[in-house]
């Protein structure tokens, strides 16, 4: 029998193979999954970027420490498409005022930005700064950028090429992989069987032992099954009475060459080495992350009221072109005028798996055997480290476990009854 079946092949679950293995290599470890490959999911439909900057501290420190270790990997020669690019935030007054946050822990931790001003934000990026007197800008409720926040230690990575480093660490370590395989329902049994008829019964001290498959296999684990399945994580641990408090958003991203224009502002200087754009976020969460391979940028939008949580299209969401002209474009425009004149070639959709307070939730409910890692919140990729190495510190039974940083952080502080305070402001 396997010692540890990890279900979901996305970044979140490799990473916890990862250090499964490294923290207890005579172990077995299992990843199943429904795709056909690693990363089939919402990994691979991230907009691959990240940032050491959040609002909560103990956000900002799992993201900067996984940020270190991708770095290491892509020194020592991995290319990870790593790029320190920066987040540019042109802030209105209020965009600004959320930011104040994110600011202190940065400055409380050494961690640099720069207040940029109006008149070189429009000159280095193209930007249309002052939009208060334009009649669109009262209809969507838009104000003139106030400043930009510039935070160097954050950039854009390929997802691909992250997923693949840990695919090939974990198989190299011995993980062991089951593809075109979905989980249906979870197996619960109790932990001493009697073989009376109707078992378990509530009052019998239970365990989840495995998982069943769609096509009525059953895997089992000896010590723990991790489910680690972003988005579908609800839907897999509900049925047994469960909580995974999370649940799925649908995220639509959409491609813009960078014509006219728009080729200045890919083009921006002085804002970073490269003298491409940074990851732009404007206001009202619109983001534009640069694509320079593509000679584009890749266009969303981290709505919030409105729209509910669930899946809507269980295999491929689609991504839908009047989301972009009625949702982001009204906004992106007063801005970026030029993108009124080039509408998307490309898009797609995924989902992000957002916890109640955008934090990640890595616990064991009920002693049960049964280890649940997911809520990423949109961040899994620029966090996905540092929530590996905790997931697995708490399937091993840690206490505590140390980031590549060299921070430690106690292995409940992600869980239900001790979990740290203060809900994460700032999700794009």
């Amino acid at each position: 029998m396997i010692d540890y079946v990890i279900v979901g092949s996305g970044i979140v679950g490799l990473a916890t193979a990862y250090y499964l293995k490294r923290f207890s290599p005579e172990s077995s470890v299992l990843i199943i999954d429904k795709a056909p490959g690693p990363g089939g999911g919402d990994s691979g439909r991230s907009a691959a970027a990240f940032r050491a900057f959040f609002t909560n501290k103990v956000n900002l420190m799992l993201a900067n420490s996984s940020i270190e270790f991708y770095k290491s990997i892509q020194d020592r020669g991995f290319d990870l498409g790593m790029m320190f690019v920066g987040y540019l935030f042109l802030a209105d007054k209020r965009l600004f005022n959320l930011l104040e946050d994110g600011l202190r822990e940065a400055s409380r931790i050494g961690l640099e930005y720069k207040i940029l001003d109006p008149e070189f934000l429009a000159s280095s990026l193209n930007v249309r700064v002052k939009v208060e007197d334009l009649e669109e800008a009262s209809l969507v409720d838009v104000e003139d950028i106030e400043a930009g926040v510039l935070v160097p230690k954050a950039g854009i990575i390929a997802a691909d090429k992250l997923v693949e480093y840990y695919y090939r660490s974990d198989l190299s370590l011995g993980v062991n992989f089951s593809f075109n395989s979905e989980a249906v329902n979870l197996l619960v049994e109790p932990r001493k069987q009697l073989g009376i008829e109707g078992e378990p019964f509530p009052w019998q001290d239970l365990r989840v032992v495995g998982v069943k498959l769609a096509d009525g296999r059953e895997v089992r684990a000896s010590k723990k099954l991790i489910v680690a399945a972003g988005a579908w994580t609800w839907r897999i641990t509900t049925p047994i009475g469960v909580e995974s408090y999370s649940r799925p958003k649908k995220r639509q991203i959409f491609t813009v060459k960078a014509l006219g224009d728009l080729s200045k502002t890919l083009n921006a200087r002085n804002l970073n080495p490269y003298n491409i754009s940074p990851f732009i976020i404007l206001p009202k969460k619109i983001y534009m992350r640069p694509v320079p391979e593509e000679r584009a940028f890749w266009i969303g939008v981290s709505d919030e009221l409105g729209r509910p949580y669930e899946i809507v299209e269980e295999r491929e969401p689609k991504a839908d072109l009047d989301f972009y002209v009625k949702g982001i474009l009204p906004v992106a425009s007063i801005y970026f005028p030029e993108l009124q004149k080039h509408y998307p070639h490309a898009m797609w959709a995924g989902y992000y798996d957002l916890s109640f307070d955008k934090l990640p939730i890595i616990y064991e409910p009920y002693e049960s055997d049964l280890i649940i890692s997911c809520g990423t919140s949109g961040s899994g990729i620029m966090k996905a480290d540092a929530i590996g190495r905790i997931t697995a510190a708490l399937a091993l039974g840690f206490d505590e476990v140390e980031l590549y940083t060299g921070d430690t952080i106690r292995v409940d502080s992600l869980g239900v009854k001790n979990r740290v305070s203060g809900a994460e402001k700032l999700v794009l």
